[in-house]
């Protein structure tokens, strides 16, 4: 067990300095391969991509499609689905040069502006590591899945400075089990990762100075209206996502141009609103803040949708996670302004964007626990809770009742590697219970 925690350790400074060496070159190409970097363009009033942007968001691509032609395994893109495919069925073994190939990837696709997220690279490289570093000490096979587990956990909140969050993870979405063994490295992994980030400036934080700290009690019907529009948004996602992937996958063009062609699409989704492209996070923290006019949250909200599954869908690499928290910030802050315009008196914008935003990656990423918790660490205040317990709640409740799996899940049963078993509202197996409890009842 010590020397299964020491690696752990080392593990999670190593996912620390990942991630920082992946935000690194997604700033790099943004701001070498554009006039203006992304993130400085979306805080520009009427901004519009320069024909320097279009020229960059297209030739990148081509970079990305030949990268993932020389470098990937199957020459296809791999993400969180894959690693948990690999937890499960490959005993925890993540090739390094796939997890850094997936870094590098990735990076020039954020760079470029494609519309994902910087968090599920930084995972495939945490998990990279922690089997590799398995694998040079020749480990035990349960030993390296543990490490691949701690990579995980690291990289996670290496990215949010959530490392509570991020060992929940691990056993919630990943393992789906608590085993002691695994959840001490796991949480020393974490807790390296998430110290060693904050020394090097690599988390993402949402600023806590517009959070209130009393919450009426009539508002809990509206965060429950809050959940149930996520839900609603987190099963549109699930079903659209990867069915745009198959319908791209049938395009007949060669796979190494695919991404060259789905960048003049970016370029075209986002020509007015460049906010959309990239890892968009100033426009998801001004949504938070409150600083966001009611139509443009919708607007924002469709194209983010639209252009992260043109992203992928069109050979480009990168998480999810991102986006998701975006699409859930604007639709929170939508209904938030909508009840304050109703001339109802409201807390704060902000907890609305907030609850929005974890409902939102609870729906996608089937992360519950996960999701209340990260956006407690990363806002740094308890006052969040209890909305965001009731409104992923609500997401939940959407998903169980309409038979909805999440994006994961999917991905997995697509491929036929799902190794969990979920429960359903329409299955039968369960109905059982309830005949058993009343044929056991004295007469």
């Amino acid at each position: 067990m010590a020397r299964t925690v020491l690696l752990a350790i080392i593990i999670g400074l190593i996912a620390a300095l990942a991630a920082k060496a992946l935000l690194v070159a997604i700033q790099y190409f943004s701001i070498w391969f554009h006039p203006v970097p992304l993130e400085t363009l979306s805080a520009t009033e009427g901004a519009t991509l320069s024909m320097l942007d279009i020229v960059s968001l297209s030739g990148l691509g081509l970079v990305v499609g030949l990268l993932t032609h020389y470098l990937m395994p199957n020459r296809a893109n791999r993400g969180l689905s894959h690693i948990i495919e690999d937890i499960h069925f490959n005993k925890g073994q993540t090739s390094v040069k796939e997890g850094f190939s997936v870094g590098l990837i990735s990076a020039v696709s954020i760079g470029a502006g494609a519309s994902v997220g910087r968090y599920g690279p930084a995972v495939h490289m945490g998990a990279a590591a922690g089997s590799g570093i398995g694998s040079l000490f020749k480990l035990q096979e349960q030993e390296k899945l543990t490490l691949s587990c701690a990579g995980i956990a690291a990289a996670i909140a290496a990215s949010f400075t959530a490392p509570l969050a991020a060992v929940i993870f691990v056993q919630e979405v990943v393992l789906r089990q608590w085993r002691l063994y695994q959840f001490i490295p796991i949480a020393a992994a974490a807790v390296a990762g998430s110290e060693l980030s904050q020394a090097l400036g690599v988390n993402f934080s949402i600023p806590s100075g517009d959070i209130p700290d009393v919450v009426g009690a009539h508002e809990y019907l509206f965060f429950g209206l809050t959940g149930v529009a996520c839900g609603a948004l987190a099963i549109a996602f699930n079903h659209a996502l990867p069915r745009g992937v198959a319908l791209g996958a049938k395009i007949k063009i060669d796979n190494r141009l695919k991404p060259a062609v789905g960048g003049l699409l970016l370029a075209a989704i986002g020509f007015y609103y460049p906010a959309v492209l990239g890892l968009s996070s100033f426009e998801t923290q001004e949504a938070v803040a409150g600083n966001i006019a009611l139509q443009l949250c919708f607007i924002l909200l469709v194209l983010k949708f639209v252009a992260t599954i043109t992203s992928l869908s069109f050979g480009f690499n990168g998480g999810v996670f991102g986006p998701c928290m975006f699409m859930g910030a604007l639709l929170g802050a939508a209904i938030g302004i909508m009840i304050e315009q109703a001339g109802i008196s409201i807390a704060s914008i902000s907890l609305y964007a907030i609850a929005g935003m974890g409902a939102m990656v609870a729906g996608v990423i089937g992360a519950v626990m996960t999701a209340i918790i990260g956006m407690i660490e990363m806002t740094g205040k308890l006052s969040p809770a209890l909305p965001l317990l009731f409104s992923v709640t609500c997401t939940y409740i959407v998903i169980y009742l309409f038979s909805q799996s999440s994006l994961l899940v999917r991905q997995l049963n697509g491929r036929n590697k799902n190794p969990f078993d979920e429960i359903k509202s329409h299955d039968k197996k369960y109905e059982g219970v309830e005949t058993i409890n009343k044929a056991d009842t004295p007469k």
